[in-house]
């Protein structure tokens, strides 16, 4: 026993060494998934993570280039406003000459192809620093009425999808750049009213490979303390409409790209070494990516300099364990309830929650997957779960009531809900009083 704390402990330090944020995620991965790993091990997985130094306004791996927004100053407007409008006004001139004498000669290709470059790479730079993505309030109900997904593209347009897109899981602390110039915490609410600021919208935007983008910060009206209260019941309304929405906007997407700090900064390797990072990752340990990944056609995770499909990882692991014993073993335990059962596997896991079970349980993966991870919103524990139940959400239910609602709708199901409860610390039970329970405690990284 002592040498395996021993062990653990020294994979944790070493884990810390490379990241040294990362304390409590360190600690658990050492004690479970990487238990039978030895340091050696370890650390070769470790040195594909790519180091980047941590500046003011950053407390995430990914570094300010990616989650911070500084605002222009109004003062330097009018000079970058000056030197859009004198660019382009000495472009033209230019553009209709070289037009007239391509014309001339017959080449017309070049007018639509080349000429209009230099224009569209200014009004591109400029538009980097002065434009914000927000979705239009009447195209979320639209999208809600239709029970759709309100995507974006790379341009910041948006448009109603049933098919075609993607959409993008992650954590929004690390993507979502609400975070001060000097300090780590949420930017104003007069700068998150306005939207993403385009500038970092590309960034994570084009990290996911795809045409149309389905994205949870866009997607979702946002409550601001400063609303009336009429106001406040409306936007709730629309983030219920959006909830209840998610089912189908998850399982009608082309794939789930996950964005995650760590994984972003691991160089290419094996597969391996990417459930090693994913383990290690705070993807993992967040509730609603558990929703986002159950539901998905395909969930990909990218990396510094490549993508992984979580499908074929978890294949692998399965073709390469042998026994309960290997030391990957872990690791499979902790991937497999995030997906379905890769076709033709045969090999059965069982579950102490139902040791008689022999064939897959939604609510085993509920609580299995769930496991270790946790959300800011009291509500969530329960919310998070209905659209993997396939069940809607009422505005203004308290986190007992869905509860309750998931009981009623799954009686079966009651024992491993009431575990599910207990390993959460919700003090909830089944009796019609369980309303008026106190809160839970709520789990914070």
């Amino acid at each position: 026993m002592a040498t395996s704390t021993s062990n653990s402990e020294a994979i944790s330090n070493l884990i810390q060494r490379h990241e040294p944020s990362i304390t409590h995620r360190a600690t658990r991965v050492a004690n479970h998934e990487l238990s039978t790993w030895t340091v050696e091990q370890v650390a070769g997985v470790m040195e594909r993570l790519t180091p980047r130094p941590k500046r003011a306004g950053s407390n995430e791996p990914c570094g300010p280039e990616f989650n911070r927004h500084s605002p222009i100053f109004k003062w330097l407007q009018i000079p970058v406003w000056s030197i859009f409008a004198i660019g382009t006004s000495l472009l033209v001139p230019m553009q209709l000459s070289a037009s007239i004498y391509l014309l001339a000669h017959g080449r017309l290709e070049p007018i639509w192809k080349e000429l209009p470059t230099p224009t569209l790479e200014l009004f591109d730079w400029s538009r980097h620093i002065f434009t914000f993505v927000k979705a239009p309030l009447y195209m979320v109900r639209k999208s809600i009425e239709q029970e759709a997904a309100l995507c974006v593209n790379r341009l910041g347009g948006f448009e109603i999808k049933t098919e075609g897109y993607a959409v993008l899981s992650h954590v929004w602390e690390e993507t979502m750049g609400w975070s001060k110039p000097d300090s780590w915490g949420p930017i104003e609410v007069e700068a998150r009213k306005q939207g993403i600021f385009y500038g970092h919208f590309i960034k994570f935007f084009d990290r996911c490979d795809a045409e149309w983008l389905w994205v949870d910060a866009l997607a979702m009206p946002e409550v601001f303390d400063d609303m009336t209260a009429e106001q406040k019941a409306d936007t709730e309304e629309l983030r219920t409409g959006v909830i209840n929405s998610l089912r189908k906007i998850y399982t009608r997407a082309d794939k789930v790209v996950c964005l995650d700090s760590l994984l972003m900064r691991t160089r290419t390797g094996g597969m391996i070494d990417v459930a090693v990072m994913l383990a290690l990752s705070r993807w993992i340990q967040r509730l609603w990516p558990f929703t986002e990944a159950k539901l998905a056609k395909r969930v990909v995770l990218k990396t510094e300099d490549s993508s992984f499909d979580l499908d074929a990882i978890i294949k692998f692991l399965f073709e390469t364990i042998n026994n309960q014993d290997h030391r990957y073993f872990p690791l499979i335990l902790r991937l497999i309830p995030l997906r379905p059962m890769p076709p033709g596997q045969r090999i059965w896991i069982g579950s102490p929650l139902r040791p008689e079970m022999r064939e897959p349980n939604l609510f085993v993966d509920i609580y299995t997957g769930c496991e270790n991870r946790f959300c800011d919103v009291e509500i969530d524990q329960a919310r998070a779960l209905f659209p993997v139940l396939d069940l809607k959400w009422v505005t203004g239910w308290t986190l007992q009531r869905g509860l309750k609602h998931i009981a009623d709708s799954y009686p079966d199901e009651k024992d491993i809900l009431l575990k599910y409860c207990d390993y959460r610390r919700i003090d909830f039970s089944l009796s019609e009083s369980s309303d008026l329970l106190l809160s839970p405690l709520i789990w914070g990284l």
